[in-house]
């Protein structure tokens, strides 16, 4: 009687580490075509930066998205790049920094253009209420 509930309790213990694999194996897959882009503005936001990134990531995570997000800098005077490198090197998306002297809204088009994906989202965070359109971030 105890060697029949040892077999099924083995036989269980398989099945499911089978399906688990074969689930990681199709996700991963589906992975490699499914990512999100995030092109974000910004100027002296070392308040929210990492909130706003973190959001997204974990938005990402949650569907399954690899995540690529691009920050176009206005010349912040605060420790906004400092609070990006820091987060480039911790890892977990895709984080391209640029600092530039003004960005205007033609440089954010001509970098949305020559970005491979499909239509990057393109949030101007130094406009009120532009952050809205980040996931679980309401201001």
């Amino acid at each position: 009687m105890v060697s029949y509930i040892g077999w099924i309790l083995l036989s269980y213990g398989l099945a499911a580490a089978l399906v688990h694999v074969l689930h990681g194996m199709v996700r991963q897959g589906k992975r490699k075509d499914r990512a999100i882009h995030y092109i974000l503005v910004t100027s002296n936001h070392e308040n929210q930066l990492e909130w706003y990134l973190r959001a997204l990531s974990w938005y990402a995570r949650l569907r399954g998205l690899e995540l690529r997000v691009t920050v176009l800098d206005e010349s912040s005077q605060d420790d906004t790049l400092a609070i990006l490198r820091k987060l480039q090197k911790q890892g977990g998306m895709e984080l391209t920094v640029i600092d530039l002297a003004v960005v205007r809204q033609e440089d954010v088009e001509a970098y949305a253009a020559t970005v491979a994906e499909d239509a990057p989202i393109c949030i101007d965070l130094r406009v009120p209420r532009e952050a809205d359109k980040i996931p679980y971030v309401h201001v």
